[in-house]
């Protein structure tokens, strides 16, 4: 697969091409990326998808927001997508660089944008696409200079799965609360966060279960509570109980932490970039009234976790 970020082609490259956020590149986008294969291959030519390398909800105004959804976090990295869509069999990933003079084009200078550098024979596009200002563009434009640009439009339906329609708002309500089973049946994979272990303040260390801080960098994570969870570091996996919230019993936190101790592990990993898959919630955050009271309920936590949730880390 060609990667097209800041070097764009210098000759037009005929392709069957589809445009969206993908943010999870769940179940709904894959039914569009097989339809998109499907449909390059009976033509006999390349496969493109068009992304954005920033989500368009991170750059827009206030004021644009009732036409978007605001940003909840992100599904997918950069890394993630490429890495995904590679795994699919697209030949070519275009990310459009997002900024805000980006979005400020209307839906005509978005469209001869795109035609500059590729010269799609077919689009596949979702119902609810909207492009340009302000999203002002959509569909009924984009079949009015079909004729102009030599391409078709074919508009797919969003993907319903155990009655409800598949899309990345959805996974994003089961992460947040903790149906992770559910989140599979949407996304097509286990969901993971991930991260890097930056510098805490040592208080887990002094109870005796020191933690690894994790900035988790803008993903979606679940609402506040104790978790069993598998943490990956160099390629090995690791049972930890996960702590989310604002350590009511200690110094609340103005923010809301995620730190995980790793149960049998004793290693220096300040810096290590992880992932990080949660299994499942075993209570909610509670504020203690002593810290005898919080060491023996996160002994209770650990003991729960190593005893029932250890065959998930193979």
């Amino acid at each position: 697969m060609k990667v097209i970020y800041r070097k764009l082609p210098s000759n037009k490259i005929k392709c069957i091409a589809t445009i969206g956020v993908f943010d999870g590149i769940h179940l709904g986008h894959r039914f569009i990326l097989d339809k998109l294969k499907n449909l390059a291959t009976r033509q006999k030519l390349p496969s493109l998808v068009i992304t954005f390398d920033i989500p368009p909800q991170i750059l827009l105004e206030e004021s644009n927001r009732r036409k978007f959804d605001k940003f909840h976090g992100f599904l997918t990295d950069r890394e993630d997508k490429r890495n995904i869509f590679a795994s699919l069999g697209i030949d070519y990933l275009w990310f459009l660089k997002t900024t805000k003079s980006f979005l400020g084009l209307s839906g005509k200078e978005f469209v001869e944008y795109l035609f500059r550098y590729f010269s799609p024979k077919h689009l596949l596009i979702g119902e609810d696409f909207r492009f340009g200002y302000k999203g002002k563009s959509g569909i009924r434009y984009l079949e009015k200079v079909s004729n102009r640009y030599g391409f078709d439009v074919t508009v797919l339906k969003k993907m319903r799965r155990n009655g409800k329609i598949v899309s990345s708002s959805l996974v994003r309500h089961l992460i947040k609360n903790t149906a992770f089973g559910k989140v599979k049946n949407f996304l097509g994979r286990d969901y993971f966060v991930k991260g890097k272990i930056i510098r805490g303040s040592g208080i887990g260390r002094k109870l005796g279960y020191p933690t690894a801080n994790i900035n988790y960098g803008g993903y979606v994570i679940p609402l506040s509570g104790i978790y069993a969870a598998i943490i990956e570091i160099d390629g090995m996996r690791y049972l930890c109980a996960v702590n989310i919230g604002e350590r009511p019993s200690i110094n609340k936190s103005t923010e809301k932490i995620l730190e995980a101790h790793i149960i049998n592990f004793k290693r220096n990993i300040l810096g290590k970039k992880i992932k990080l898959w949660f299994i499942q919630k075993i209570r909610d955050e509670k504020k203690f009234s002593s810290k005898e009271n919080l060491i023996k309920a996160i002994a209770k936590d650990v003991s729960h976790i190593r005893k029932y949730y250890s065959k998930f880390k193979n």
